[in-house]
């Protein structure tokens, strides 16, 4: 399974935006410190406020925050707000859908979302070193 750029991208931003506690970032700051354009990352943001993962806050000071606790954040959410078209959807051709190994994939497709869906940005969070972090060391 390969994660898309979005997906990928999501998880980077969602990730440097739970360094920052309870203050709204901006699209810019996370742009730089994920070499991301700000482009991008509005359409990456109107996805995960669709899915309740983030919320803006509007005004000087204004950013992004996260909506929820770290630990209620699956990676598999975010991947799943960011891309509604799933593996599944997309990598089987209709002749790979008739073949014997066809129940195999989605059962490894299974597998590969139940683990995402079992580490929380929690923990992630726990072993992410920010970039400014990593540079001091």
């Amino acid at each position: 399974m390969k994660l898309s750029s979005r997906a990928h991208y999501a998880i980077k931003t969602v990730l440097e935006l739970s360094t920052h506690a309870d203050e709204p970032v901006t699209l810019a700051h996370l742009a730089q410190a994920q070499n991301i354009s700000i482009s991008y990352l509005e359409q990456i943001f109107a996805l995960l406020r669709k899915c309740d993962i983030v919320k803006s806050a509007r005004g000087p000071g204004g950013g992004y925050m996260l909506n929820k606790p770290l630990t209620d954040i699956s990676i598999a959410a975010i991947v799943k707000a960011v891309d509604k078209a799933t593996v599944k959807e997309t990598s089987m051709e209709p002749e790979f859908n008739k073949s014997d190994s066809h129940t195999l994939w989605l059962s490894l497709l299974e597998l590969i979302g139940g683990y995402l869906d079992s580490i929380s940005l929690a923990e992630l969070h726990s072993i992410y070193k920010t970039p400014e972090a990593t540079n001091k060391d």
